[in-house]
């Protein structure tokens, strides 16, 4: 009787952890989902250079004559500034 009861709590503890386990792994999961849409929702700029879309967080930024200018990498803005003789 006494080995019976103290199985079934010893079941009931490893279900409880394993569920707060699994519960603290989905969490963490959506929020990098999340994490990823926004990302994702942030405006996205085109490369003069190369034509290639970039979100505007992550561009290379140059201001050439009085325009703001978005670029890809550094290489991109130095090939433009190269040919547009800045």
């Amino acid at each position: 009787m006494m080995r019976g009861l103290l199985i079934l709590v010893f079941i009931i503890v490893i279900y409880y952890a394993l569920k707060t386990v699994f519960r603290s792994a989905l969490r963490s999961y959506h929020e990098e989902d999340r994490k990823r849409v926004r990302i994702m929702g942030e405006d996205m700029v085109q490369d003069p250079e190369c034509r290639t879309y970039v979100p505007k967080g992550r561009a290379v930024t140059r201001r050439i004559g009085d325009t703001q200018r978005y670029f890809c990498s550094e290489a991109c803005a130095k090939r433009y500034e190269e040919r547009h003789g800045t």
